[in-house]
């Protein structure tokens, strides 16, 4: 996993020529609609995290990375193989190879954004709670 929690790190992601393009446009694109959206005092760390799952990570790393379990619903605590699962993320967004799933986590509107490949190499659990939960305009 990836994990970036400040600007700095999300800068530095951004211009890693090492990751996808598609990836980098979309943390500068976020980064950018976060940051446009409050005061320019506020670091972006205290508005998002960005997690980014990577090959070989399971459901174990990205639970951890976030807190929580991302195929458990907070309030009634469903898992993902129940057929009466609801997720407790925002929006599950599909962008250029990557699903984007964003949990608000506070009133202030703080949130936690996963960021998960759209390839064969990925987890198929996490593949298919995308898949299968993606958000329909």
């Amino acid at each position: 996993m990836l994990s970036l929690t400040n600007r700095a790190a999300v800068e530095a992601a951004i211009n890693n020529a090492a990751l996808d393009p598609a990836l980098r446009d979309l943390l500068a694109l976020r980064a950018r609609q976060l940051e446009d959206d409050t005061e320019p005092d506020v670091e972006l760390g205290d508005l998002a995290h960005f997690h980014v799952v990577e090959p070989g990570d399971g459901m174990e790393e990205v639970n951890e990375s976030l807190g929580f379990a991302v195929d458990v619903n907070f309030v009634d605590e469903r898992r993902f193989d129940d057929p009466a699962f609801v997720g407790s993320w925002e929006w599950i967004e599909h962008h250029g190879g990557w699903f984007e799933l964003a949990f608000v986590l506070t009133d202030e509107g703080y949130g936690e954004i996963l960021l998960v490949p759209d390839r064969p190499d990925t987890n198929p659990r996490l593949l298919a709670l995308c898949r299968d939960h993606l958000t329909t305009a």
